[in-house]
Order: structure tokens, then sequence, then C-alpha cells
């Protein structure tokens, strides 16, 4: 019943009417759909990628430094009691 109201109205439509229905309504809805989904992905994926980038870069070079020394040390000590020579 509804269909058949729908379908009476068809011939009754100018281009103008026709050209809002399938290009503003459907066309343009779909993309701007279309457009915020793919907004969204890019804005996840950079957001994660900032986080990956912030978490590596946390930890400041001299502090760094300073740990891989202790640490070369504590091995080099651990080597010396095992008996090892190196250098």
């Amino acid at each position: 019943a509804l269909d058949t109201l729908a379908y009476e109205q068809y011939p009754l439509l100018s281009e103008a009417q026709i050209k809002t229905l399938v290009l503003d309504d459907k066309w343009m809805a779909r993309l701007e759909a279309a457009l915020q989904g793919e907004l969204a992905r890019v804005s996840q994926t950079l957001t994660g990628r900032i986080r990956e980038l912030a978490e590596r870069y946390a930890t400041a070079l001299p502090q760094l430094t300073d740990e891989v020394a202790t640490l070369a040390a504590r091995v080099e000590e651990h080597l010396r009691r095992m008996g090892a020579t190196w250098k």
C-alpha cells in the first residue's frame, strides 16, 4: 500500500526533485558516512601510532645510557665471577 502511493508520486516529480532525492538524500548521505568512517579509521591509526612513539621515546637518552652502563657493569661482574675473560 505504501509502495503503491510512493510509485504514484514518481511521475509527479520534477527533474530537480529527482536530483535532490538521488544525490542529496542517497548518494551524499552514503558518501558522508563513508568519509566519516575513513576519517575515524585514520584518526584511530594516528592516535595509536602517536601513543606508540610516545612510549618508545618516553625515556631520555642520558637515562638510557646510565641504565646500559649499570647493566653492562653487572654483566661484566657476573662473567668475571664465572671465570670468563675478555678484552
